[in-house]
């Protein structure tokens, strides 16, 4: 029975020419897997390109849409104001804090009264007295009104000309006062005295402090 294959050589002839035959069949698998994955790449790099394109293609396009877009907001938001008077009413909202607040027109009385005694003696100390006085009077108002700050100087900042329309003017007359504060030597002329005086005077005036000019 020499000539007679076995079983095994019979088995493992043919699992080795399984093998044989199943190693290009693999190799042809991956390349198609490569060459789609390839495919893919370039498709969604081409895609990214082309999207790109287009976006600067009509990026005036967009942008205008934007500004109109932009435009038609602030529009909204300035007849909202307008209309509704939502603006006035916070002005009118400042005014009734101050009114209605510690300084009383009595007392804004009595204040201004002693300020203008000091102008009337008309020395330089009661000068500068007056204007220290009137200072010190505003930022008490400005205080109660709401407008935060440690200083008056502080409060004027945050303030504006619609609350206060001559508050270029109290950055004047505040300015003056530091000058009497913090120069010992600095010279008070009554005439500069009465014009700030009065800066001071318009200022609580058009605060509701005082009435046509003059405490009530």
């Amino acid at each position: 029975m020499a000539g007679i294959p076995t079983p095994q050589e019979i088995f493992g002839a043919s699992n080795g020419a399984s093998g044989t035959a199943s190693a290009p069949a693999t190799n042809t698998a991956m390349q198609a897997i490569d060459r789609f994955n390839t495919q893919a790449a370039a498709a969604a790099q081409t895609a990214g390109q082309n999207l790109i394109a287009t976006y600067l293609e009509h990026l005036g396009i967009l942008q205008f849409i934007g500004l109109i877009v932009f435009l038609a907001i602030v529009a909204g938001i300035v007849y909202f104001v307008i209309e509704t008077g939502w603006w006035t009413l916070r002005v009118e909202r400042f005014h009734e804090i101050v009114l209605q607040s510690n300084i009383s027109k009595r007392s804004a009385r009595t204040s201004w009264d002693a300020i203008e005694s000091h102008f009337y003696r008309g020395t330089e100390n009661d000068l500068k007295v007056a204007i220290l006085e009137a200072d010190k009077l505003l930022n008490d108002a400005l205080r109660e009104a709401g407008i935060m700050g440690i200083q008056l100087g502080d409060r004027l900042k945050k303030a504006n000309e619609r609350q206060i329309p001559n508050l270029n003017e109290l950055w004047q007359a505040h300015k003056l006062r530091n000058q009497i504060a913090h120069e010992p030597n600095f010279k008070l002329k009554r005439d500069l005295a009465e014009r700030a005086l009065k800066i001071y005077e318009t200022g609580l005036k058009n605060l509701g402090v005082f009435d046509d000019g003059r405490p009530v």
